[in-house]
């Protein structure tokens, strides 16, 4: 699903006027009966883009669940014209309740087979990625772009695919499927699972595309894209690999999909179950938002490309998780809409677990610390349970207790566990169950099975019920011993549980070095004692184990702020350590900042941003700026730039900014001294601001600043 889901959450809930998980706007939500389990779906398209109409055949094959059933039910939006259904080669009856398709037949018995042939087609669709109603979407051309931006695109999730083809629509069943796309013959369609045959028609202007996907799955995991692309094929253990941009812009794909194969890699060895699908596409398409993980073929928004001077692989991030869905989403999927943390909770998750493998433990917690903060922000507008059957409809549950809050309680129970259980319980999980309808009752059961460990109570207080821990401690030293006093104040009236939280810690920092104390917490407050002479501070929670809001009752002093800067694991409590020290400003603060922040200089560091160490505007940290500058951040090298800009302008920082201004420079390294300098002097760097209008970047950040400046 699209991981632009903060903002859609915050649409769908303003859509509903009020909080969507509380009656009237809830209500109790079930997965629908079915007549049939639907085996097989067959699909023929013929897609006329200069009449915005398609034509379409869907050939469903379904086996009888029940005996002396007259109605089979499927789905077909109203906007599909259906002239022509046939059963089993007959002519069969049907009538439509809204997107409800009921067709006639005779008595059925227990597994009887259904051949239900529909014809249909339908003109000028209008779909939207998800947050609006999905479907089929037209590329439509816009002036002063491209000529080739033109094509479509399909979004199933939740329930749109039957705006495209008549079928059974909901993720309780599971088929396999064939497809086969017709469009202009300069383009290219793309589908589900792997390429059969593409065929050039007699006169040269069409081009069909055959599609087969052998691995059953859900149908709004069905996909249809089509236009002129740009498309560079790999291989990686056997699997076909498609990276498809839109047609010109194949020059970003390296640095766009440069790392996918790593990333099969990765999490087919840490799930311990490989990659399933025979291909996997990522398709950049004009006019989508996100990214959808439809089985074997992602679809991802144009706009999010990238190339390597905007910083570090930006697009791992999108790439990673629409990726992680492949396994939590796809092979194993959420039976109904009110268990869908089995898609998004564990494609957020692993999103963060491969930036741990890819970046550092430090670019993991820091993936940890913001899914906390994201889900924070909504849990000030309303608290649910994660997994629940109280919502509104299907798309309210994609908002932030789903995607961020869901992903940091599976990295709380990573840390509950062990890994080794943890990832045991997954892989049993992706082999009893692989390609079916999953509840989090399978989940528990392979939790137990791998590990003996029953994760009943970790689900019933973290998954089942709302809220999330709000913490306050102090600590004293008493002689030998260090005694902490912790609470934890979350309201309960809201069913909101007193936490027990088996493997909390405390962490002592003494002399430069941490050492960790385990603890039970479990009571409303409570008195820890530990056995440590002469700490120099003392923090709950060091490695931000689980998802909590934490406060010190006394605020840290600077020599405690100082020992966590340097000792603690967590970036976040580091981070605002140094916030805490700069605004004292002291020089042993200073000049502490200063050390860790030298000592931090990596790709992905801990402290991430400088700025409130950039904002006293100290003169004596000139120097110390200028070093920044080759720093292998590219945040935090534009932050440099902006600290010097604060400092005001000196002939040797000037002509340093000026030789920044180029086309291999990382670009918001760029902009900040296109920027920096035009505050100082607009018309002695008009020179090089005028050069830079013609430096040429994916979203014309630099020629944008550069005209700016020349304003």
């Amino acid at each position: 699903m699209p991981v632009g889901y903060l903002l859609v959450a915050t649409l769908l809930l303003q859509r509903q006027g009020g909080n969507p998980f509380t009656p009237p706007q809830a209500k109790l939500q079930y997965a629908p009966d079915r007549t049939c389990d639907l085996t097989h779906l067959s699909i023929t398209l013929d897609v006329d883009y200069p009449k915005r109409a398609f034509t379409g055949r869907a050939v469903n094959t379904l086996t009888a669940l029940r005996t002396g059933v007259s109605e089979v039910l499927l789905h077909a939006d109203p906007s599909l014209q259906i002239f022509k259904m046939t059963l089993n080669g007959r002519e069969a009856k049907f009538r439509r309740e809204g997107r409800d398709l009921y067709v006639s037949v005779p008595p059925t018995k227990r597994g009887q087979t259904l051949v239900i042939a529909i014809d249909y087609r339908a003109e000028n669709s209008k779909a939207r990625p998800f947050g609006g109603e999905g479907g089929f979407h037209w590329i439509e051309p816009r002036n002063g772009g491209p000529e080739t931006r033109v094509g479509f695109w399909t979004q199933g999730e939740t329930e749109y695919n039957s705006k495209w083809v008549p079928t059974w629509d909901y993720p309780n069943d599971f088929a396999t499927y064939d497809q086969t796309y017709t469009v202009d013959a300069s383009w290219t369609a793309i589908g589900n699972g792997r390429l059969e045959s593409e065929k050039l028609s007699p006169d040269g202007k069409r081009k069909t595309f055959v599609w087969k996907q052998d691995k059953p799955h859900a149908t709004y995991l069905l996909t249809a894209v089509g236009g002129p692309f740009d498309i560079k094929k790999d291989n990686w253990q056997g699997v076909s690999l498609w990276y498809v941009v839109p047609k010109g812009q194949g020059k970003y794909i390296d640095d766009s999909f440069g790392d996918t194969p790593e990333m099969l890699t990765f999490f087919s060895e840490r799930l311990g179950f490989k990659y399933p699908f025979a291909k996997y596409a990522q398709n950049a398409m004009y006019d989508f938002g996100g990214g959808m993980e439809n089985a074997s073929a992602t679809t991802l928004g144009e706009g999010s490309l990238t190339e390597a001077r905007e910083g570090f692989r930006n697009m791992a991030s999108l790439n990673s998780h629409e990726l992680a869905h492949q396994w939590f989403g796809d092979t194993v999927t959420a039976h109904d809409w009110g268990q869908i943390f089995n898609n998004e909770s564990f494609a957020t998750f692993l999103e963060a677990l491969y930036f741990e493998h890819s970046r550092g433990r430090d670019a993991y917690l820091w993936e940890i610390e913001n899914n906390q903060n994201a889900y924070l922000s909504e849990a000030r507008r309303y608290k649910r349970p994660i997994i629940t059957n109280l919502y509104a409809n299907g798309d309210v549950m994609f908002d932030s207790h789903t995607y961020p809050k869901g992903g940091d309680v599976l990295h709380t129970l990573r840390r509950h566990l062990g890994d080794e259980a943890f990832f045991a319980g997954l892989k049993h999980y992706l082999d009893t169950n692989k390609h079916s309808p999953v509840t989090y009752h399978q989940l528990v059961r392979s939790f137990e099975a791998a590990s003996g460990i029953n994760v009943e109570p970790f689900f019933d207080q973290w998954f089942l019920k709302p809220g999330h821990p709000v913490l306050s401690y102090d600590w004293k030293q008493d002689g030998p011993n260090v005694v902490v006093s912790i609470k934890q104040n979350q309201d309960t009236a809201d069913g909101t549980p007193v936490y027990r939280i088996p493997n909390a810690t405390f962490g002592v920092v003494k002399g430069g070095s941490l050492t960790k104390f385990p603890f039970v917490l479990d009571g409303k407050e409570q008195t820890v004692t530990i056995p440590a002479s002469s700490a120099d501070a003392v923090v709950l929670d060091p490695e931000h184990d689980f998802l909590r809001v934490v406060s010190r009752i006394t605020p840290p002093t600077e020599k405690e702020n100082i020992a966590i800067l340097k000792a603690v694991a967590d970036p976040a409590q580091r981070a605002a350590a140094m916030d805490a020290l700069a605004a004292s400003g002291t020089p042993a603060a200073v000049e502490a900042i200063i050390a860790t922040a030298r000592a931090d200089r990596s790709v992905n560091p801990a402290l991430r941003g400088l700025s409130s160490l950039a904002d006293l505007k100290k003169p004596e940290l000139r120097a110390f700026w200028i070093e920044e500058l080759d720093g292998k951040n590219a945040q935090r090298r534009a932050g440099a730039v902006r600290a010097l800009g604060q400092l005001g302008a000196d002939p040797a920082t000037t002509q340093i900014l000026r030789a920044r201004i180029n086309d291999k420079e990382y670009i918001p390294v760029v902009v900040a001294a296109i920027q920096t300098l035009a505050s100082w002097d607009k018309n002695a760097n008009k020179d090089v601001f005028e050069k830079a209008t013609k430096i040429e970047d994916r979203r014309g950040s630099i020629a944008r600043a550069a005209r700016g400046a020349l304003e």
